[in-house]
């Protein structure tokens, strides 16, 4: 009989300032490149007041402030500390005294306008109710307002996690996945991310593919999953038991000539009603 251990767990939070240092490394091949991409999508105006929501370290919430300029306002919500610490040095480095990072719970966020445009990279799936978190990001919208959010596509980033679960587990068997309907299906494909904004009351609903595909070299699998969500999968092993898991994820990841990071990404704009 399987015997499975208590495992530790983390605040998405605090799970996201653990991955500081391996999140960084990926900044530029990964992050950097998916937010400029989807704020060429949300067109930022001149003037514009922004919010980004889920913020990380700035990856949208930099090139929007730039976009914006210095007669438009950012606010960037994230609730992983030691990456906006990573944002505040940069907007600084770039002079952005118009771009404010802000540690909180953007789901309970208020603010004292209304936005012009709301935009979210990869984190309404971590909402702790999606639909809710998304009608009060929509909420923060000025009539006529929109809002842009960045999804996985289905088929693609799910792999890798898939394999750094099943690596983990192959070391220290994991609880079972919840049994309920993982809230991601619903928006990992254009039509049902289209068709979900809809049903949110957005108008005007575009939604675009971008094919983005990161080789995986060296040890680029194992420091994807320490700098991302999968480091929960990890948390509280020794130090012998990480090179396991690593160890098996590189055999694994062989194994199925895995050899590149498929971060192919849905990016969808609605606009709320007048």
């Amino acid at each position: 009989m399987t015997v499975i251990s208590a495992v530790p767990t983390l605040p998405v939070g605090a799970l996201f300032s653990q991955t500081r240092r391996e999140f960084a490394s990926w900044y530029s091949r990964l992050w950097g490149p998916l937010g400029a991409l989807a704020t060429g999508v949300s067109r930022p105006r001149v003037g514009e007041r922004v919010l980004d929501a889920c913020c990380g370290s700035g990856a949208s919430a930099l090139p929007a402030a730039r976009a914006v300029g210095a007669t438009g306002h950012v606010d960037a919500v994230d609730m992983a500390g030691a990456l906006l610490d990573q944002g505040r040095a940069e907007a600084d480095r770039q002079g952005l005294a118009h771009l404010r990072f802000h540690r909180g719970d953007v789901t309970a966020w208020r603010a004292d306008a209304p936005y012009d445009l709301v935009q979210c990279c990869y984190g309404v799936f971590f909402f702790p109710d999606m639909e809710a978190g998304t009608r009060h990001l929509v909420d923060l919208l000025r009539p006529g307002g929109r809002i842009a959010l960045s999804t996985w596509v289905g088929g693609g980033m799910d792999s890798m996690v898939r394999r750094a679960r099943e690596a983990a587990s192959a070391v220290r068997p994991l609880p079972a996945p919840p049994a309920a309907p993982d809230p991601r299906t619903r928006v990992d494909s254009a039509d049902g991310l289209a068709a979900w904004l809809r049903s949110l009351g957005l108008v005007d609903v575009a939604v675009h593919r971008v094919d983005y595909r990161v080789p995986l070299l060296g040890d680029d699998a194992w420091m994807f999953l320490l700098g991302a969500a999968p480091r929960r999968f990890v948390l509280g092993m020794d130090e012998q038991q990480l090179g396991r898991v690593r160890d098996r994820l590189h055999a694994d990841m062989a194994a199925a000539g895995h050899s590149h990071l498929d971060a192919s990404s849905l990016i969808a704009v609605g606009v709320r009603p007048q």
